[in-house]
């Protein structure tokens, strides 16, 4: 069994390849997310800012290439802040899971953001393990959403 398919559950290891958006303003966490990802079969994009996020995916919803998940960073100096980001990512795409990301978490915290629509909570600095297992996560949920959305067919599958 290859490392994309211990990673993945089997539905999505079958399946094309998972499309994950990380928004973080640190080059060195980006890169190394981004890199992780793409180790383990995820097809992975990084940008800078809220900005550039909610850009990004817009232009994947309107080409039919929606991302399946997100890594947003909570505090971008600067810019938004993580939950201005995603307000901004579920008007535009309500079904992406957002998966938070910071070094600052205390426990409300985590709380706060899982019941304020964040899918999962990811500490940095984050490790390989933490990394994909939070994604896999996501993507369960994802999958989850949307075979409730075409049960009932108030949705759109992707």
């Amino acid at each position: 069994m290859s490392q994309t398919t211990q990673l993945l559950p089997r539905e999505f290891a079958a399946r094309a390849i998972a499309r994950v958006l990380i928004v973080d303003d640190e080059p060195h966490v980006l890169a190394v997310g981004k890199a992780v990802l793409e180790a383990h079969g995820f097809e992975a994009t990084a940008v800078h800012t809220g900005e550039e996020a909610l850009e990004i995916v817009r232009k994947g919803v309107e080409e039919g290439q929606r991302f399946t998940a997100a890594i947003l960073d909570l505090t971008m100096p600067g810019g938004a802040s993580g939950f201005e980001v995603l307000d901004w990512l579920r008007s535009c795409d309500p079904q992406l899971p957002v998966i938070a990301c910071s070094g600052y978490f205390q426990e409300d915290v985590k709380d706060l953001c899982q019941a304020i629509g964040f899918a999962d909570v990811l500490h940095k600095p984050f490790n390989l393990e933490s990394l994909c297992l939070a994604v896999r996560r996501a993507l369960m949920q994802e999958n989850e959403t949307a075979g409730a959305a075409s049960v009932t067919g108030a949705g759109v599958m992707s």
